[in-house]
């Protein structure tokens, strides 16, 4: 299945509340997306001018293989500042949900297909290669999602974006709504889910079993609020649970993450799906025990695949067996029957410190316990 892959980080992901990239690190980030083979990036919005459109021009300067889209609201003006930026691919936001209609734009179904269409017919004149967006189609109505689509698509939009504005489709929901569309409109629909109910993944792989052909991801799941689905869960929930190849280099995914990270002032929180560095630590014994034996027994996949490594913690769950691994890789060698008083001192320590005990910690408890004999 081919899918075309897009990350937003450089414009959904920077209007979280904070965030603020500078020209150098859009333009690193934009590298490293290409280095693990993201088919297209939205850079962000020239119309803002300053350094929005400085950034967008660098970005369109490095001569970058890979699709570079600029977004734009509804407005001609906009479109004029993408093809000054140098952009041959542009997305153009409008509401499809009469909540939106009515009560933000005061305006009729009737006059977003007009403007919509008018402005594809414009971009389309400029040779671009064009995106547009139902906006808030979690909310809209059905009919009119397929008819604004056909409408998109007798334009000549090149693609035609459905955006759950306000995460507050499910899976089940996802998929009837994607799969009426492709089932209607003979248009490649992308899916952009925000995260507000925890669903953003799993939504957008409802959305590509639907018949999907785009999917709208940022690194570490940035963008308003919860944001939206996160590129890293994205591409692991497509290879694993559809048993799609996306060509992504997963090994990049934790350098990536992390630099977006920093770059964001966003720390990746430890259990954080995919690149938290808790995903390959093991603490409880029983698990310790299996993953020592058989690694895929407590692991859903390899951590090299996601540039992890497997990390085993001394802490209060911990058995004879982590104990016994430990000191092993500290250079002592002990007998597994021997070790439950250094396991019992161990948990008492870790309680007291209410967190993990270092290898040193250990092999100091260790020494202490044999001296008192």
């Amino acid at each position: 299945m081919n899918l075309m892959l897009e990350d937003s980080t450089l414009r959904e992901g920077e209007q979280s509340p904070g965030v603020a990239f500078s020209v150098e690190e859009k333009v690193t980030i934009a590298k490293m997306l290409q280095y693990i083979g993201m088919h297209a990036l939205e850079v962000g919005t020239p119309a803002m001018g300053g350094p929005e459109e400085k950034a967008i021009r660098k970005m369109v300067g490095e001569g970058l293989k890979i699709r570079l889209i600029g977004w734009n609201r509804g407005k001609k003006s906009d479109l004029e500042a993408s093809f000054d930026c140098g952009l041959s691919s542009v997305h153009i936001g409008l509401p499809s949900s009469d909540h939106h209609l009515d009560k933000k734009f005061k305006k009729s179904r009737e006059w977003v297909i007009e403007t919509m269409q008018e402005l594809i017919g414009f971009a389309k004149g400029q040779g671009a290669w064009v995106s547009v967006s139902a906006e808030d189609s979690g909310r809209a109505d059905i009919d009119f999602l397929v008819k604004y689509a056909n409408a998109a698509k007798e334009a000549g939009a090149d693609r035609i974006r459905l955006s759950d504005t306000i995460g507050v489709l499910n899976p089940f929901k996802t998929f009837d709504m994607i799969k009426r569309v492709v089932d209607n409109v003979d248009i490649p629909v992308q899916v952009h889910m925000h995260n507000d109910f925890g669903l953003a993944t799993a939504n957008t792989l409802a959305g590509v079993s639907a018949g999907a052909k785009h999917v709208h991801v940022t690194v570490n799941g940035l963008g308003e609020r919860s944001g939206i689905a996160p590129l890293e869960e994205v591409m692991m929930g497509l290879k694993y649970h559809l048993g799609i190849e996306t060509g992504i280099k997963t090994e990049g995914l934790l350098e990536l993450c992390e630099y977006v990270a920093k770059a964001s002032n966003r720390p990746i929180a430890a259990n954080k799906a995919v690149v938290g560095r808790s995903m390959f630590e093991h603490e409880s014994g029983i698990h310790v025990d299996g993953v020592l034996k058989v690694p895929d027994a407590f692991e859903p996949y390899p951590p090299e695949l996601v540039g992890l490594q497997r990390k085993i913690v001394i802490g209060k769950h911990t058995g004879s067996g982590a104990v016994q691994y430990i000191l092993q890789t500290q250079g002592i060698e002990t007998n597994r029957d021997d070790l439950n008083p250094i396991v019992l001192a161990v948990r008492d320590e870790a309680v007291n410190l209410k967190r993990a005990i270092s290898p040193t910690e250990l092999v100091a408890i260790y020494t202490s316990i044999k001296e008192k004999g």
